[in-house]
């Protein structure tokens, strides 16, 4: 009877925690899913640098942060055109060309090349972000910008439980030329279907941004908010250590644990069921019971303490360990961080708003792969997770200072 009590219960949960979102939404986590399910590139581009074209630790980085370096231009341009011409033009945009750019990139081997080509698969890749984020806040319920932000990452998790995991087999198995085929095609499709899905008579319609109708009445510019840009140094410094987990992570469990792909494809896989599985319902509660300031301090102790069970025996049981904790702060501190933007940015200026909070994730995919994995070559792994440690608790500092609205 019990059993069967708490089986009801839990349905209910995710019942509820899937229900009332818009078909605007629904129509953003699809194109969402789709663009994951093929992602494969980014995940293994440090080790197929390092290890299949010969770069040393770091010039990998140094190109890994030509993608960041791309990435920042657009989601500047991507943020800022929003406002003006809609999302769904610029996320058109981003899927078709990212796509070209990506599948074309398996061409490139020497360094001039590789860098311009990496530049501009980041700046295509990335600009949709921000248009689809502010698309996101525009059609979120009022008091449910976190639980909107969970859907979209629950449409990428459930996409990177696929993507890295068959990514790390075709690896193996039959060449990493066939990551850029499929994760380029990938981008094409779901470009395709945003097409298909916003057309005329269709019940989504991103064409124009509501944000974008007082954009001459607004004086606040993101750059003079103080609350955001205090918002946005502790996302940074929050962000070097996590981006850490698509960078060092997988060098280091290849070249210090020698995991192979499939290995470290199924440690990423495991991250992304644990969001699917968790992070919808937990954020719902949290969401309900006006928890969502210590679900972010709470995210970003889990996220410092991930790196902590690298600096033991090489073990699989710690990998898992590690995935977990940093897996629970992603889920605890990520939505919230994410909806920060949406709640923060004046009607008139949310794509700019969202420009700049993923200018500063970009400008992390620009700095942290360069920093990390050229420390790591000089004084070795353990002191690199020890400094990550270290910035993620300064970034737990700020952000409980801040108090930046987490809800709408």
């Amino acid at each position: 009877m019990l059993l069967m009590t708490a089986i009801s219960r839990t349905l209910r949960l995710y019942r509820a925690a899937y229900s009332g979102h818009p078909g605007e939404v629904w129509t953003l986590a699809v194109l969402t899913l789709i663009n994951r399910m093929g992602t494969m590139v980014l995940p293994f581009l440090p080790v197929y640098l390092s290890t299949i074209l010969g770069f040393t630790l770091q010039e990998a980085g140094i190109l890994v942060g030509a993608f960041g370096l791309g990435a920042l231009a657009g989601a500047f341009a991507g943020g800022r055109l929003s406002d003006r011409v809609g999302p769904r033009l610029v996320i058109q945009g981003s899927m078709f060309g990212s796509g070209l750019f990506l599948i074309g990139l398996q061409y490139a081997e020497d360094f001039p090349a590789l860098f311009g080509w990496l530049f501009a698969t980041g700046m295509f890749g990335e600009s949709y972000r921000p248009a689809l984020m502010a698309a996101a806040g525009d059609a979120a319920p009022p008091n449910q910008t976190g639980r909107t932000m969970s859907l979209l990452r629950m449409a990428i998790s459930l996409g990177m439980s696929i993507g890295p995991a068959a990514g790390g087999v075709l690896a193996v198995k039959l060449g990493y030329n066939w990551l850029f085929w499929v994760d380029g095609l990938t981008c094409l499709a779901a470009g395709l279907f945003l097409t298909v899905a916003t057309r005329k008579g269709s019940s989504a319609d991103l064409s124009v941004s509501t944000s974008s109708a007082d954009l001459g009445s607004v004086v606040l510019a993101p750059y003079r908010n103080r609350p955001y840009l205090l918002f946005l140094l502790a996302t940074f410094l929050m962000g070097v250590g996590y981006i850490q987990w698509f960078n060092a992570v997988p060098v280091f469990l290849k070249g210090e644990w020698n995991f192979d792909e499939r290995y470290i494809g199924l440690l990423l896989a495991c991250n992304s069921l644990l969001i699917l599985l968790l992070e919808m319902p937990l954020i719902h509660l949290t969401e309900q019971k006006e928890l969502g300031r210590f679900s972010v301090l709470l995210g970003l102790a889990l996220i410092g303490a991930s790196f902590l069970p690298f600096l033991l025996p090489c073990r699989l049981v710690w990998g898992f360990a590690a995935v977990f904790l940093y897996t629970m702060g992603a889920i605890f501190f990520l939505p919230y961080n994410n909806a920060g933007p949406v709640n923060m940015s004046p009607p008139g200026r949310r794509g700019e708003y969202m420009a700049w909070y993923w200018m500063c994730w970009s400008l992390t995919g620009i700095l942290a792969p360069v920093f990390a994995l050229a420390f790591a070559d000089r004084f070795g792994f353990a002191a690199l997770w020890i400094v990550l440690v270290l910035l993620t608790s300064v970034s737990w500092l700020l952000s409980r200072r801040s108090g930046s609205p987490v809800a709408k």
